[in-house]
C-alpha cells in the first residue's frame, strides 16, 4: 500500500526507517502496522481531508518539535505561504537555489559540505530530497561564481551527483519575497534545460538563452537562414565566435579554451566576418550573432 501512495505523491519519500533530522520535519509520516518502512509526504502536498483519511489507515507521526525552528519558518515562508520569519529587517538576503541529480546521498552530509563554503549567517533549507535553497544574510553584492563552482565540483566528486546552483538577487525581506523566489526558480529550471553543461547560473547568464528561446518563429528562421546557413559547412567558425563573445572578446583566453593558436582563432574570426559581412567589433552586431549562436545550440 505504501508503494502505491509513494507513486501517487510524486515528492514523497519511502524509507526503511523514520529519520530524525530537521529536514524531515517538513513531512507527514505514515507506517503500516507490520512494516518497518515509513512513507513521508511533504506538508504542502497533502490536503486536510486526505490527511485525516490516511490517519485512519496508517500509523501517523509528525515531528512537532521542529515546527518553531528558523529552518521551518523559512520553509513555510518560501514554499507554503507562511508568515515572514523573525528576521532582521534591516538586513538583506540572497537566495541560492540548488538542484541535485544522483542516486544515494545523505542530506546531513550535503548540508555539512554546503555550510563549509558559506559564512555563519547562511541557512540551508530543503524543499524536497533533491532541491532547496541556501539563504545568505547580508551577502556581498558581487557573486562569487567560482565558489559555487567549487562547491558543485566538491559535491560531484565526493557524492557522485550533479549539483546545479542559481544565485539570485540581493533583496530586502518582504511579503513579495516568495513571489520573487518563485520567479528565480522558474529561471533556474529553464537554465538547466537550456544550459545543462553549466553548473552555476545567474539571471544575466540565463537571460540571453531565455530570450533566444522565446524569439518568434519567423525571426528564428530568418536568423538561421541569413546568418547560420552561410557557415553551415564550417561549424568551427560559429564555435569560435560564440566562445569569443562569451569571453568579452578576449582572444587569448578564447584560444586557450579552444586549444588553438591565437592566430588560428583570429583567422576563424576574420573568415566569419568575411563570409557574413558582420563586424564583430560592433556592439549591436555582436548581440545579434550571439543570439544566433544560442539558437544553433538549442
Amino acid at each position: 500500500m505504501l508503494d502505491k501512495l509513494h507513486s501517487y505523491y510524486k515528492n514523497s519519500l519511502l524509507l526503511s526507517e523514520k529519520p530524525n533530522s530537521s529536514f524531515y520535519s517538513h513531512y507527514h509520516w505514515f507506517k503500516e502496522e507490520n512494516s518497518t518502512s515509513w512513507l513521508g509526504i511533504p506538508l504542502e502536498s497533502i490536503h486536510n481531508q486526505e490527511l485525516e483519511l490516511l490517519k485512519t489507515l496508517f500509523q501517523y507521526e509528525y515531528n512537532t518539535k521542529s515546527t518553531n525552528t528558523i529552518e521551518k519558518k523559512w520553509h513555510d515562508f518560501l514554499f507554503s505561504s507562511g508568515m515572514i520569519p523573525e528576521a532582521d529587517f534591516e538586513s538583506y538576503y540572497r537566495f541560492i537555489q540548488f538542484q541535485l541529480y544522483g542516486s544515494e546521498w545523505e542530506q546531513n552530509d550535503i548540508e555539512e559540505a554546503m555550510y563549509g563554503f558559506f559564512h555563519d549567517n547562511s541557512i540551508v533549507i530543503w524543499k524536497d530530497r533533491a532541491s532547496g535553497v541556501i539563504i545568505e544574510q547580508n551577502p556581498d553584492q558581487s557573486i562569487n561564481v567560482e565558489l559555487l563552482r567549487s562547491l558543485s565540483q566538491t559535491l560531484e566528486s565526493d557524492f557522485f551527483l550533479k549539483a546545479f546552483f542559481y544565485c539570485g538577487k540581493v533583496q530586502a525581506l518582504s511579503i513579495e519575497s516568495p513571489i520573487l523566489f518563485k520567479e528565480e526558480k522558474h529561471f533556474f529550471e529553464n537554465a538547466i534545460q537550456l544550459m545543462p553543461s553549466d553548473r552555476v547560473y545567474t539571471f544575466e547568464k540565463c537571460f540571453p538563452y531565455l530570450l533566444s528561446a522565446q524569439l518568434p518563429k519567423n525571426m528564428q528562421e530568418w536568423m538561421s537562414s541569413q546568418l547560420l546557413q552561410i557557415i553551415a559547412d564550417e561549424p568551427e567558425l560559429l564555435t569560435a565566435v560564440k566562445r569569443f563573445l562569451e569571453n568579452n572578446s578576449n582572444a587569448t583566453l578564447t584560444a586557450k579554451q579552444l586549444y588553438v593558436h591565437r592566430n588560428t582563432l583570429q583567422y576563424r574570426l576574420d573568415k566569419f566576418m568575411q563570409k557574413t559581412g558582420i563586424n564583430l567589433k560592433d556592439f549591436n552586431s555582436s548581440i545579434t550573432v550571439y543570439l544566433a549562436c544560442l539558437l544553433n545550440s538549442q
